[in-house]
């Protein structure tokens, strides 16, 4: 079946960088297996890491809703990078 891994991560924005840099310490990854809507909750996360190993939508929501026009498709084998606000989660459906 289908997966998609989302890491949840902070981000330390107390350094001088280009960009922010999603900590490595302290993030946490569930594997959701589609079609599902994720059971990890971002608390004081800022970073969504998502990796699909087949294409798929996702929605990050308070209550995501892969349906809606609020969705993304994203392909297979590429890490993509959102931000996301505490109380969000993510849903996902293959594509």
């Amino acid at each position: 079946m289908a997966t998609l891994i989302v890491t949840l991560s902070r981000i330390d924005a107390s350094r001088d960088y280009d960009a922010p840099v999603a900590q490595g310490s302290g993030c946490r990854t569930e594997t959701i297996t589609m079609p599902a809507d994720g059971g990890l909750t971002a608390a004081g996360e800022e970073i969504a890491e998502l990796l699909a190993d087949a294409d798929c939508w996702v929605a990050i929501g308070d209550d995501p809703d892969v349906e809606s026009a609020d969705r993304r498709k994203i392909k297979a084998d590429i890490p993509y990078t959102f931000g996301i606000q505490s109380g969000e989660k993510v849903a996902v459906k293959a594509a």
